[in-house]
């Protein structure tokens, strides 16, 4: 079955020949019901997927569209992050996530008090959930697909909110929602950390900080340990089965009240698909004996769980969570008799093309943590956890007592995090990832030297293949409003990035600024680099001093070391630029520039400025150089008399791509001067929708008029030229013709070349 989701959803086509094999197998066995069960299941299976995914694909397609819409909304789905809300409810179009903004606090305070479940009138644009637009990047529909969410709604105007009670069954379902909530805020009035453990431990649910506070979990392989799974459904099978117990109940009363109890956990700890497999995997075996009179089998348990949750996700082994939690549930399946120390390092071989396919970073002492901190998480921080959000709300001396141990294990493991062994491998093909994974069953079920080998030079070939790439590139990622550009040398003879982006900060009353979204440069430029199995960057270019253009070099520098800066002469001391580079995890270099230096060896010249200045549009530092068949200039913000400045000083400069000036403004893309260096392809780096209505009409007709091909990342997203080993050199962008980010755009008015 999955390797059926693989195919039909996740279009992965190795996984087409693998379902043809795996039917081959079968009828080899030549069991008649076998094959007909396997047949009927596989069958019923791929038209079910197939018509989800048809479904998904048809609203894919579908263009914004103003409307009103009335949407019930249970209180644990409402969370507010500074002055946004964001609502997940049911609608006449099924489920689907809103974004609001708040106007007063008074607003604020009123809908973080609502208790039950509601119902809202609001009016606004629905529309499919937004793609990612750069390798790695948070992928929303795949995330809110797995939810069976599949649309969105900014909401313009709330016309009305009332309550919407249930009775009955449904009104069960409601009261657990509301002690769902009822729970997370009362969690709030604990210490930071035993909040943390709380919230994610016991219920399910990730406070904004969870990313940033968890760093060393996620670099140590233990995120698993904070997802609400087998571990947590078997303490909460041994505490009830304790307590009933000494209530003097029997084995049949004890099923009845799991068979009873366990779906209910399943809503109150949030319905995720780790904590959906796992009670599954319990429930089943109950209700088989229930119904039959003999105890199931637990992998019989395992497979119609697995059927079960792909019906219901059909994403549900193409994410992080889902293969994590059924892999290593089959292993402790298959392997129930090998040693703790030796299943641990066979839970991370496995689950290592997974952990690559996610994050592209292992750390060396992964599988030793595991085994130390697995069974210290079971016996200790949990119930610590169970303790500290139960009788510390009325008793603070516990709930501190408990916070101080949660506190140490957090800092024990941060400081872990912090030693030498986080290996950026990089992300491994598709094709890769599979064969590991294979290859690794196959020596798990029967080893020998020869498979050790070829899993050995798998991943030998992953690290050369990332770390000394055959090609090079030039890449505009799209970081928003802002410009970021990535330039990697055939074997990474040089890795350069020019800017870094970042967000402009604007006046937030004080009861808004209570959540700072995290930098891009972390989500999607360090993401990216990781997964190209980059972990340094050789030079950092700065073309001047705006927000745009440097205002994550901190946090950049924060992620990952820089051998050295080059900024335009006279930006080196001016205060904004060195409260930025104190930053820095090391010592970084900092070079002025002028035009006529170079840079890269030879293979980048600035021509321009021409005297140091302040740093403003007009100082802009120009690079120019030849990757592949092709002449690139990077502008800055340079303007138009900066522009007609370069040609009158270079007057035989050529320029087959030019990176335009001020994300497209009038201010730049002179006409004369596009005309001079002969431009043919044009690079538009801008946000979508942007305040200042860039890139500008006019500029667009400059560009049409001279007949030069343009680029833009609001509607492709990251636009790559890849160059060397022999090619001619192709473009790529990541999103493609028909996406719905260009076809957003298009029905906004923006012209699409």
């Amino acid at each position: 079955m999955g390797l059926l989701s693989s195919w039909l959803v996740g279009q992965q086509w190795l996984a087409a020949s693998l379902v043809v094999l795996w039917l081959i197998r079968v009828g080899c066995l030549r069991d008649r019901k076998t094959l007909g069960l396997t047949l009927a299941i596989t069958a019923s299976t791929a038209g079910w997927l197939w018509w989800q995914q048809q479904r998904y694909q048809q609203v894919t397609q579908t263009l914004p569209t103003t409307t009103a819409l009335t949407m019930t909304v249970q209180p644990d789905q409402v969370s507010v992050k500074g002055s946004q809300y964001q609502l997940i409810g049911t609608s006449s179009v099924g489920r689907v996530i809103g974004y609001g903004r708040l106007k007063s606090a008074a607003e604020k305070q009123r809908l973080l008090a609502f208790a039950k479940r509601t119902s809202w009138q609001v009016q606004g644009e629905l529309s499919p959930i937004p793609p990612p637009t750069n390798p790695g990047q948070f992928d929303a529909p795949a995330y809110y697909r797995g939810r069976r969410i599949y649309h969105q709604v900014t909401i313009q105007a709330v016309s009305a909110v009332s309550l919407a009670p249930r009775t009955g069954f449904f009104g069960l379902l409601d009261w657990l929602h509301q002690l769902r909530q009822a729970f997370v805020r009362a969690a709030g009035k604990l210490p930071a950390t035993l909040q943390l453990y709380a919230t994610s431990l016991l219920v399910g649910m990730r406070p904004s900080e969870f990313q940033t506070q968890m760093t060393a979990v996620q670099q140590l392989g233990l995120l698993h340990l904070f997802s609400l799974s087998g571990m947590h459904v078997i303490l909460f099978m041994g505490m009830l089965r304790w307590g009933l117990v000494r209530l003097h109940c029997s084995q049949t009363a004890i099923n009845y009240w799991l068979l009873g109890l366990l779906p209910l956990y399943l809503v109150l700890g949030g319905g995720a698909d780790s904590l959906q497999r796992a009670v599954l995997t319990a429930w089943l075996p109950l209700m088989w004996q229930w119904l039959t009179g003999h105890r199931g089998h637990a992998l019989a348990g395992w497979s119609v769980a697995l059927i079960i949750g792909i019906w219901l996700n059909p994403l549900v082994l193409l994410q992080l969570g889902g293969q994590l939690s059924y892999g290593l549930a089959l292993l402790l399946l298959l392997v129930p008799t090998m040693p703790a120390w030796r299943l641990s390092i066979w839970v991370q071989l496995i689950g290592l093309p997974v952990i690559l396919m996610a994050t592209a970073q292992w750390h060396l002492l992964t599988i030793l943590v595991n085994l130390v901190v697995a069974p210290i998480f079971s016996w200790c921080l949990l119930p610590l956890t169970i303790i500290g959000a139960s009788i510390g709300l009325w008793q603070p001396v516990v709930a501190q007592w408990c916070d101080w141990w949660l506190a140490l294990f957090q800092t024990s493991l941060n400081w872990i995090g912090q030693l030498p062994g986080l290996l950026t491998v990089g992300q491994p093909p598709t094709w890769l990832a599979w064969g590991l994974a294979l290859v690794t069953l196959w020596v798990l079920r029967r080893p020998s030297r020869w498979l050790w080998r070829t899993l050995l030079c798998g991943y030998l070939g992953l690290i050369l293949g990332r770390r000394w790439p055959l090609q090079g590139a030039v890449q505009f990622i799209d970081i928003g409003q802002g410009d970021a550009i990535l330039i990697r040398e055939p074997f990474n003879r040089q890795v350069s990035l020019i800017d870094t982006g970042g967000r402009l900060q604007f006046p937030t009353p004080a009861w808004a600024a209570d959540s700072q979204p995290r930098p891009r440069v972390a989500t999607i430029t360090v993401n990216y680099l990781h997964r190209l199995g980059i972990s340094r960057l050789d030079t950092v270019y700065l073309s001047h001093k705006d927000v745009d253009h440097i205002g994550d070099l901190g946090a950049l520098l924060q992620l990952m070391p820089v051998k050295q800066i080059v900024v335009p002469a006279g930006m080196a001391n001016i205060p904004k630029f060195q409260k930025l580079i104190q930053q820095a995890m090391q010592p970084v270099k900092i070079v002025e520039a002028l035009a006529g230096q170079q840079f890269a060896g030879g293979r980048l010249t600035a021509v321009h400025p021409f005297e140091p200045g302040p740093a403003e549009n007009e100082d802009s530092l120009v690079l120019t150089g030849k990757f592949g068949q092709h002449q690139f200039m990077f502008t800055g913000d340079l303007d138009r008399a900066g522009e007609r400045a370069i040609v009158q000083r270079y007057p035989q400069l050529k320029v087959d791509v030019l990176k335009l000036g001020h994300h497209g403004s009038k201010t730049s893309s002179d006409p004369q001067a596009l005309q001079q260096l002969g431009v043919r392809r044009g690079i538009i780096s801008a946000g979508r929708h942007n305040r200042y209505g860039h890139p500008n009409l006019e500029t667009l007709q400059t560009l049409q008029q001279q007949g030069i091909l343009t680029y833009s990342t609001a509607l492709q997203g990251m636009i790559s030229y890849h160059y060397g080993w022999g090619t001619a050199g192709y473009w790529e962008t990541f999103l493609k013709e028909g996406n719905f980010y260009q076809r957003a755009a298009s029905h906004a008015g923006t012209p699409s070349r």
